[in-house]
């Protein structure tokens, strides 16, 4: 029996729409598979999740050792004791004396006495000023004076002549007071000579500008050949006295009072202002090897800021500081009496506030505390503790509130603290 079954090239080519629809039917065929896969990897995932989480099924929990005793920790004793306490401030150098060197003079510059950058001493030679001006003016005052003086002499000639002839009634009254005038005009007129002398021999002096103090000095402001004097340009160059230098810094009002409460309360050493050590320290972090003095507290404080200026006076012989340096100012040479101070390992800072760990009973107790100032490694603690507390000073991560402790023992010791 022969196969009936068509052919496709029996069929002849299909009609366009036919196979239109065709390729419709395939790609919902695909898109169905797909999402059909999607499902049964999404039905799986969720089984093993659920199998998973079912008690028993999960990985079981590591749960921590218990601990085999007490916690070995380091305790220390808190006992009142006087503590040496510093305070730091941003501050800024400046020098302790600032000339500016201006003409008073008019004329030319002639000549420049000095390095720029370099230490001159008082007196010394900065500039000169073209004196031949001035030395013709010296000469006509003298001149002038000489010229007065005749006429001052004269003058008193002729009073002396007619204070004769009045004496023998052979003048008038008139006659003499005239002359009696003019000898006083001319007398008059030679101190003023004289003055003229003196402001001329002034201006000659000012030609010579020399070095009012000792100090360094800075970069010129005018160059030989030019024309300067109060009515050009006035200023030469300027002057900084840097031995000893000053160091400027702002304390706070709040500072200020605690400190007077402090004072008055007897909780610091009765110590004078001018008494206390001013420590330099540089912007890498070393100590200037001079300390200074506070010399100046300023009486007022600035509203805007609400701060008070004080300033130190530091020996720089070496010149190592310049002006306008930015340093810290440790301010020293005052305790606080009768002080308790922890270890800065032993204070654990939280946003709550600080707290220590204090052994009591063989237990770790957590202690809320109020830190104060800052004194070699060490907090002064102003509430929260009372002479004679154990405060514990390390392991603090595994110290808990309720944590069995008991002071370590260092090799060599007689035994744990009790």
């Amino acid at each position: 029996m022969a196969d009936e079954t068509p052919r496709p090239e029996d069929l002849g080519p299909p009609a366009p729409a036919d196979e239109a629809g065709g390729k419709e039917t395939l790609l919902l065929r695909h898109v169905l598979w797909r999402g059909l896969i999607v499902l049964v990897l999404l039905g799986i995932l969720g089984f093993a999740a659920f199998y998973l989480t079912r008690a028993g099924h999960g990985p079981a929990p590591r749960s921590a050792p218990p601990p085999s005793g007490p916690l070995a920790v380091n305790i220390i004793t808190v006992e009142p004791k006087d503590v040496p306490i510093t305070v730091e401030y941003l501050g800024q150098t400046e020098a302790s004396e600032t000339v500016p060197i201006r003409a008073r003079v008019n004329g030319v510059l002639m000549e420049r006495g000095f390095e720029e950058g370099q230490l001159v001493t008082e007196g010394q030679v900065l500039f000169r000023i073209d004196p031949k001006p001035f030395e013709v003016a010296l000469r006509r005052a003298e001149a002038g004076l000489q010229s007065a003086q005749a006429v001052l002499t004269r003058a008193q000639r002729q009073v002396r002549r007619f204070e004769e002839l009045a004496a023998q009634q052979q003048a008038a009254a008139n006659e003499l007071e005239q002359a009696q005038e003019a000898l006083g005009v001319a007398a008059a007129a030679v101190e003023t000579q004289r003055a003229l002398i003196e402001q001329a021999k002034l201006d000659l002096g000012y030609t010579t500008i020399a070095a009012p103090i000792t100090g360094v000095i800075g970069m010129r402001q005018q160059d030989v050949g030019s024309f300067v004097g109060p009515e050009a340009e006035p200023l030469l160059a300027t002057m900084r006295k840097v031995d000893p230098l000053y160091v400027r810094f702002s304390v706070s009002e709040r500072d200020l009072l605690r400190w007077q409460r402090m004072t008055e309360q007897g909780m610091v050493g009765d110590v004078g202002v001018e008494d206390l050590t001013v420590t330099v320290v540089l912007p890498d972090g070393r100590e200037f090897p001079h300390p200074g003095r506070i010399n100046f507290v300023d009486v007022a404080v600035d509203p805007s800021t609400g701060t008070a200026v004080v300033r130190s006076s530091v020996p720089n012989p070496d010149r190592a500081l310049l002006p306008g340096q930015f340093v810290h100012a440790r301010i020293g040479g005052v305790s606080r009496l009768g002080a308790l101070a922890v270890p800065q390992s032993a204070v654990l800072q939280t946003p709550a506030g600080a707290s220590v760990y204090v052994a009591d009973g063989g237990v770790a107790h957590i202690r809320p505390v109020t830190t104060g100032a800052w004194s070699s490694g060490e907090w002064i603690i102003e509430s929260g503790l009372r002479s004679g507390d154990r405060v514990i000073t390390d392991h603090l991560v595994q110290v808990r509130p309720g944590t069995p402790v008991e002071a370590a023992v260092s090799p060599g010791a007689p035994g744990p603290m009790k």
